[in-house]
């Protein structure tokens, strides 16, 4: 009777504990009614949980404006089904030193959860002149820029949560280690400009799962300064991008290393897979596989898969790519793939395994410019090699070690002949390579330079 008794009172007491760890926002005056300004209610909460040792401030039903919160170590925010965070449509609102609608610095057990959305009203901060159906990006004016922004944070979780109209960079993770996002959504406009979804910069265990990701900008973009990004995993994603959905660099100082990006699903894309090596550092050791691509943008060149190295200024030094597979890619296109090194910087250990290509169309690649750069603001090398005009399916380029296996490349029923050589070739070296399949009323040649 008395174990009873002591399990008993043990249960309350620890039902207590779990209830007295939840911090209802309204009941630290936020009013949830969309226009008043809730940020020192909002802040309030998470302080008085911060204070306690952690616990869980609660987003009930209602839709609730803020500014910058500062989130704290042991602090889950969880919305609630019906819940709606809305940052503030007027940059006022904002920290004048942390522009973001949250901003964690050196935090450990940090979580963002529920089924609510977060809205970032992005439009309050675009030029929205273009209304005529224009596909043109718009511009922006000042605004919360990262959205959200995890600094230097450990043991990170966002599960659930519907992330909408951001104003700038979704998910910004600088110097992280140990972060876990799983099912959420983030939807931007497409026209809506630098709206990278998730941003890991100089970060580590990173394991990113069933999320929809659509954005103006780059999707998932690894960026590396002063440390390695490194153990990343993203798998069973649906990404749709006005640009990337998947991306190493610009900055790519040290570089990445040993990730994986499977089972995907990318659509209306410019680039499926795009590998920028611009800052002299190295990106080895990857894996792409199970991918499906189907690109086309409001931007002329596309590329399902694009894997380069330039430099950022005549200066820099040029860095290292190696042992990247792409194995079992579906591709649906108008562009082609682009795998290039330098001359005496040639990529190593390049294994493509299992593409299959169907033509949507069939871009006069001779019109192309210039191959692209990752960035707006880098310009052409006139000392460095660039092959984007190459008329050719899959063009290779200054590989040491290159397998190309189990290629198959068919047309829509739409598209005519296609004038094009299947693949292009030039210094590769140790060179183990397949004959494509290529399907009748399309050029079936190998062109080796």
């Amino acid at each position: 009777m008395k174990k009873d008794l002591f399990l008993i009172a043990f249960l309350l007491a620890l039902t207590s504990m779990l209830v007295a760890q939840t911090f209802d926002i309204r009941h630290f005056g936020a009013r949830g009614d969309g226009k008043t300004t809730d940020t020192r209610a909002i802040q309030a909460a998470v302080d008085s949980a911060a204070a306690q040792g952690g616990g869980t401030v609660y987003f009930p039903v209602g839709r609730f404006r803020s500014g910058t919160i500062f989130l704290r170590s042991n602090i889950e925010i969880h919305l609630s089904p019906g819940a709606v965070w809305l940052g503030s449509d007027q940059l006022a609102d904002y920290d004048t030193t942390y522009r973001h609608l949250i901003v964690a610095q050196n935090a450990d057990n940090v979580a963002l959860t529920g089924m609510g959305v977060i809205d970032g009203q992005g439009y309050a901060f675009y030029d929205t002149l273009l209304t005529d159906g224009s596909t043109r990006a718009w511009t922006a004016k000042p605004r919360p820029e990262p959205w959200i922004f995890f600094d230097r944070c450990r043991r990170v979780r966002i599960r659930d949560v519907q992330l909408q109209h951001s104003p700038a960079h979704v998910l910004v993770f600088d110097r992280c280690d140990d972060v876990a996002i799983e099912n959420i959504s983030v939807r931007c406009d497409l026209r809506s400009p630098n709206t990278d979804a998730i941003d890991l910069v100089d970060s580590r265990n990173v394991r990113i799962a069933n999320c929809y990701l659509e954005a103006g900008d780059d999707l998932i973009c690894l960026k590396s300064h002063n440390e390695w990004v490194e153990y990343v995993t993203v798998t069973n994603c649906v990404l749709s991008s006005d640009d990337a959905a998947i991306k190493f660099g610009t900055a790519s100082y040290q570089g990445v290393r040993n990730c994986v990006f499977s089972n995907l699903t990318i659509y209306n894309t410019r680039y499926g897979i795009a590998l920028f090596m611009i800052d002299g550092g190295t990106y080895e050791h990857c894996l792409f596989d199970n991918i499906a691509i189907r690109t086309g943008s409001r931007w002329s060149n596309e590329y399902p898969v694009f894997i380069d190295i330039h430099r950022r200024t005549p200066s820099s030094p040029i860095g290292r790519i190696k042992d990247i597979q792409l194995r079992n890619l579906t591709i649906q296109t108008q562009g082609n793939l682009l795998i290039a090194g330098q001359a005496g910087h040639p990529l190593e250990d390049i294994w493509l395994d299992g593409l299959n290509i169907t033509l949507t169309g069939c871009n006069d690649l001779s019109q192309y410019a210039q191959k692209p750069r990752g960035s707006k603001t880098l310009v052409p090398d006139s000392e460095l090699a660039d092959y984007c005009r190459v008329p050719a399916h899959l063009t290779m380029a200054h590989i040491q070690g290159l397998t190309l296996r189990n290629v198959r490349i068919r047309k829509a029923r739409k598209l005519d002949a296609c004038d094009r050589n299947t693949l292009w070739i030039k210094d590769v070296r140790e060179l183990a390579v397949e004959d494509p399949d290529v399907a009748p009323g399309l050029r079936n040649t190998v062109v080796r330079q």
